[in-house]
């Protein structure tokens, strides 16, 4: 089998995170994950190995550390194979997924030139990406847990405030609040009540998440904003929600009910019909409480 023929037969089967980058052999494109190095000419494995130590350096994600790692595959004269299509007579015995994908090997002539710059270059390189990787997992880790509530999963109150800055005319907001969910956390203890927040949390996501934008207002409040949405449809969601949580909440939240106030965007902009919802949420905590109350811009109140 020539280098050639194995590179042609085993194309298809290259993950896309490992095979972002991959020109023809010598050419530089638009596939590559960086430039070659100053010296165009320069296809040593020094000029190589730089070249793509300089574009680890400036790596945004991982999946941008696996097509660097593929392009200097392909400037040590190499090509790629999945691990399980692979002949191990023609291939270097490292695995350059970097867990991305199910394993890949450099495809490479055992007595080439290539394989020999592959097998000395490649382990500290592959070694330095890791931990390239490892850095930018722990900063996307840092950046989630600044835009999300560690306990509910939804976005914290500063970045869905962030994300209600942009609502338009049309869209809509709720604000929930759980009734009597201190008399539960004091009776039952603050375990339970955690339990009962990670479990609206859960459920909030589940109806409003893949059409709307969720959040943790703060302490026993929730929010959520549905983009392109009336009032009126996302009232009745909410209502299905509540009846919902009453089938679905933990035991120690049997006393833990729903109630919520719905209002739409308009001119006046997010954060104005926000305080039109929470209205609502406080007029139907004083008519009973576990109920929707949606606001009726047109007649200035509200209905339950």
């Amino acid at each position: 089998m020539t280098e050639e023929r194995g590179r042609r037969g085993h194309d298809d089967l290259v993950p896309p995170s490992v095979a972002a980058a991959r020109p023809a052999h010598g050419r530089h494109d638009s596939g590559r994950a960086y430039p070659p190095g100053t010296d165009s000419q320069d296809t040593s494995a020094v000029g190589a190995e730089l070249a793509a130590t300089q574009a680890l350096l400036r790596a945004q994600s991982a999946d941008e550390v696996g097509a660097i790692v593929s392009t200097l595959v392909h400037d040590l004269g190499g090509a790629l194979v999945v691990a399980r299509y692979a002949d191990p007579a023609m291939t270097v015995p490292v695995d350059v997924s970097l867990g991305l994908s199910e394993p890949v090997l450099p495809f490479a002539d055992p007595v080439s030139v290539a394989a020999m710059r592959l097998g000395a270059i490649l382990p500290d390189f592959l070694e330095a990406a890791r931990l390239v990787i490892s850095r930018l997992q722990a900063q996307q880790r840092r950046d989630e847990e600044a835009t999300h509530d560690h306990l509910t999963g939804v976005l914290t109150r500063r970045a869905w405030m962030r994300r209600l800055s942009r609502a338009v005319p049309g869209d809509s907001v709720c604000l929930i609040d759980l009734d009597h969910f201190k008399a539960a956390n004091d009776t039952h203890g603050h375990a339970a009540g955690d339990a009962a927040l990670r479990a609206f949390g859960a459920l909030l996501l589940h109806t409003l998440g893949a059409d709307g934008v969720c959040g943790r207002y703060g302490g026993d409040e929730f929010v959520a904003l549905a983009p392109r949405q009336d009032a009126a449809r996302l009232a009745a969601t909410c209502d299905r929600m509540r009846h919902q949580w009453e089938v679905e909440r933990p035991r120690t939240a049997a006393l833990i009910g729903l109630t919520i106030g719905v209002a739409e965007v308009d001119e006046r902009g997010g954060r104005a019909a926000l305080q039109r919802a929470d209205a609502a949420m406080y007029d139907g905590k004083t008519h009973g409480r576990d109920r929707t109350v949606l606001v009726d811009d047109d007649a200035e109140g509200v209905t339950t």
